[in-house]
This record gives structure tokens, sequence and C-alpha cells, in this order.
């Protein structure tokens, strides 16, 4: 960009504090018109919080200015205004399978017609729309019919539609994390396109080939703050990895197999659906396992499918040898599988409910006396020594649960299962959105379950994490197995470097 050529987007003095933790520290970001950006850290960095920023969803400290083409945009927690020539693409995409291109594509700017609908003059004008870049497809059919590349255009195409491109900021937020590589190179094209009638994209991914392909210039940002812009004209693969780290990495691929003594508590076997391509892994008891990778890897849904709350599509899973079939929730928890999902407020908890109720809701307690019926001073008796073992607080088994702290609450989903006893554990993000002093509890108990022979397998989006408390951990890249680290190979940047690699294929050619 020129001197006197006006940014298209530029932030100045961005912050962000949650909680007395800075997610953005003073963060100044800039992108030209005709260029593709490329905005990339790990997770945790603050690129979500920027964007949420920018869409309206956060308010940001006091002292940030924003400016779209030289025109002010006021950071002020409210979506931009709709003649704001800014839009945004994110991973879910938003669309209505069931509808076909000209209704979605209607449901942002309308329709052609304004006192009556015409089926052939909506169909013609969609058309003529999306000939405009290149797109030939029929545009009667249900969208959910079409290609995951063809969908992602459309939902570009129905962003921008009411806004010239040289007048346009599109954020693309990992818009392409669920897309194979082939079906990206054509989402590429239409950004290649933007970019020459003058639009500016600001792309945020984790697949650092995606960056070196499609991008001008790259940003990144490390605990909230921005490290460096770069062109990428010139950038390796591994400048980015350490541009992202903070260090160099070297050379690290691991192998799997290692002898264990104990016996397999958990074996999944080629397990296929969602993100994820015939994964395999085996848990021992007294282990606990990692799972991680980054956003669109696989790992988040991992569990989901091995408990079988998510539909696979290929694979089988077995508890102390036996085959767990049907693969479902029930099946697996007579097994000896427990699951805690990430989500407590959803999935994972009945927030309204008191802690004993919350502790004993798998299994109740049996009561006493000739009548069957369980009172309340049964129940909370019986899970008044759980809560105390896992040191929740308050210690009253008749407080609501939603009245706790997010580490506390997570205490009490792991003292039910700790309670009902089980052969594996499955565990999603056990300390997210939990404060530094909780955290040791929950490690105590999750060595406590190991130490009487059970396994667990825990997926978290900390590599730190991963690599502090876990035996092992399997690095999930595009839905596969990218590497298992251990011993002096499992550390923070080896797991984060191989997350980072661009295919699977190439990490496990490159272990064996």
């Amino acid at each position: 960009m020129s001197a006197s050529e006006t940014p298209a987007l530029r932030i100045e003095g961005l912050s962000k504090v949650f909680e007395g933790q800075a997610a953005l520290e003073d963060v100044d970001f800039e992108v030209s018109p005709g260029e593709i950006h490329a905005l990339l850290g790990q997770n945790g960095c603050g690129k979500s919080t920027l964007i949420k920023i920018l869409a309206g969803y956060h308010r940001p400290e006091p002292g940030a200015t924003c400016a779209l083409f030289g025109g002010p945009l006021e950071l002020d927690g409210t979506p931009p205004a709709a003649d704001a020539p800014i839009r945004f693409i994110h991973q879910d995409l938003g669309l209505l399978g069931e509808l076909n291109a000209v209704d979605n594509l209607a449901l942002t700017s309308g329709y052609q017609g304004h006192w009556w609908l015409g089926d052939r003059r909506e169909t013609k004008a969609t058309h003529e729309y999306l000939r405009q870049y290149g797109i030939e497809i029929d545009v009667t059919v249900p969208i959910g019919t079409l290609s995951v590349a063809t969908q992602a255009m459309l939902a570009i195409l129905r962003a921008i539609k009411d806004v010239p491109a040289e007048r346009l900021v599109l954020v693309v937020d990992e818009a392409t994390a669920a897309l194979p590589s082939e079906e990206i190179k054509i989402v590429f094209e239409l950004l290649r396109e933007l970019r020459q009638r003058g639009g500016a994209v600001v792309y945020v991914t984790h697949r650092l080939g995606e960056v070196l392909e499609i991008a001008d210039r790259v940003t990144v940002l490390r605990d909230g703050r921005k490290v460096e812009t770069r062109p990428v004209a010139g950038l390796s693969h591994d400048d980015l990895v350490q541009l992202i780290i903070g260090r160099p990495v070297e050379a690290f691929y691991a192998t799997g197999e290692t002898h264990r003594e104990k016996e397999v508590v958990l074996a999944v076997e080629g397990i296929s659906g969602g993100s994820c391509r015939d994964v395999s892994l085996e848990v021992h008891g007294g282990e606990v396992v990692g799972v991680t990778g980054l956003v669109g890897s696989g790992y988040e849904s991992l569990l989901r499918l091995i408990f079988g709350g998510e539909e696979r599509t290929a694979g089988a899973v077995r508890v102390g040898g036996a085959l767990v079939e049907p693969a479902d929730p029930s099946t697996s928890i007579k097994a000896g599988l427990a699951f805690a999902p990430g989500d407590r407020k959803r999935l994972s908890a009945i927030p309204a409910w008191s802690l004993a109720e919350n502790v004993t809701l798998p299994r109740l307690p049996r009561g006493s006396g000739p009548l069957p019926w369980l009172g309340d001073r049964g129940e909370r008796r019986d899970a008044q020594q759980w809560i105390d073992q896992l040191a929740v607080e308050p210690r009253n088994p008749a407080t609501p649960l939603s009245s706790l702290s997010g580490g506390n609450q997570q205490r009490v989903v792991i003292a039910r299962w700790l309670r009902c006893g089980f052969t594996a554990l499955l565990l999603e993000d056990p300390t997210q959105g939990v404060d530094v002093g909780a955290k040791p509890a929950i490690y105590e108990a999750l060595a406590a379950a190991t130490e009487n022979g059970a396994g667990v397998l825990m997926s978290t989006s900390d590599a730190e994490e991963a690599a502090a408390v876990c035996d092992r951990v399997f690095v999930l890249v595009d839905g596969q197995v990218g590497a298992v680290l251990e011993g002096s190979q499992q550390t923070t940047d080896r797991i984060m470097a191989t997350a980072l690699s661009a295919k699977a294929d190439d990490l496990i050619g490159a272990s064996e």
C-alpha cells in the first residue's frame, strides 16, 4: 500500500479484558484494499476476541479506534450498521440447507420483486449475479445437496451482495475449517476474484499451507498482543510456526507404539464421522491420554463419536475388551464408559438443580427402609462424601449448581462419574472456563481415578495442559492422527507444531 492510499481497515489501540485477564492488549491492525491478510495465532491468542469486537459482540476497552476506508466504525458492542462495508463469514455458514440458492441469498438482501415474486425473474437474477463470479449451478435445488465448497461460496456471495467489491472488507473466520483441501482451492478462486476487484479480506485460519497459498501479508497474535506483521512472500511453513509459537521448533515426528504393562481399558478402532477419519487409539489402565489439535481438526468431536453422542460412519469401540454396540450413550454407560462434555451448562449438568441432584443423576442411591423411594436426606448424605472428596465449595449439597464457579461446577461433574465408577472416562476440555486455583483439584481427581485402574481420555484445546497432564498425547491433523507424542517429545512446542502442520499424511509418513 502506498503512503497515500487509505487502508480498507485500520484498528488502533484495541484492548479487551475479561474478569481481570487481558484477551487483547493495545493491538494495531491494518488491511489494505486489494489484499488478503491472514490473522494467525494459537488457541486463546485473541483472534476470536478481535473478530467479535469488530462484529459488535464484545465492547472493547476505552481508547480503541477503528476505520473502514477512512470512515469511522464505532466499536460499541453493537453490530455494524447495515450499510457499513464490512461482512463476516464464520465456520457456521448460516445457510438453510432445505432452501435453494435464490431463497438463501434473499434472506439478507431481499428479492428482486417488491410487490409480488416471480420464480422466473428471481431465478434469472440469481443466475446473473453468481455468473459474475464464474459460478454456474442450478439455483433451484436445495443447497444442502450441493458441495460444501459451493455452499461456502454462496455464503460469501450472499454476504457481499449489497457491497461494491472495491469498498468491501470481508472477514473469513475459520470458514474453510471443515472443507477438504481440493474444495478449499475452489473457494480461494472466489477470494482472489474479490482481491482483484479491490476488496480486502481478513483470513483467519490455523492451516498454514492455506496462508502460504492465498495471503499477501500475515499478522500474528500471541497472548493478546500483536507480535509482527510480515509479507507472506519469502516465508516458509517453519517460519510461520516460529512466529506463532515464539521460538524455533526442530523436526520431531513421534511414533506411537509403546509396550504397556497394564491392560487396555479403551480401544478405538478406525472411527470416522464428522471431521474424523479413521482414528485409532488405545488407553491403558492408569493412563491419562490426551487428544488435541486445532479447530476443525476433529479433536472436538472425537469423544462424542466414541461415546455414541454423534453418529459415526465407521469404526468400533471396545471397553475392557468387549465390543460396545450399538453406538449410543446408554450402551456406553452400561459398558463402563463415562463422558463429561465440555459444555457443562447445556450438556453436562442441570444448573437449576442442587449439587446432590447433579451428583446422583446417573444412578440414584437406593432408599433405606421398606419403601423404594429416595428422600432428600438420603440423597444429600450419599452426595456429601463425593462433594467433600473433590473439595467442592460450598460443601452444602443443597446448594444450586448455578451458584458455583466454573471450576466447582466441573468438580461436581467429575464427582458424579467417580461415584458411579467407570472403566474409562471421556473428558472434553475439563478445565475450560476454570480458574487457575481450581485446576489442581480436578487433576488430583483424575489421578485418583487412574490409581484405581481406570483410564482417562481427555480432549483439550490447551496444548500446555496436554503436555503437562497427559501420559501420551494424540495430535489430530485434518481429521487423522498426525502424531503420538510422549516422554521428552511431549512438549507444548511439539504439540503445536504438529497441529499446525498442513497434512496428517505427511506427518504419519515422516514418523514411519
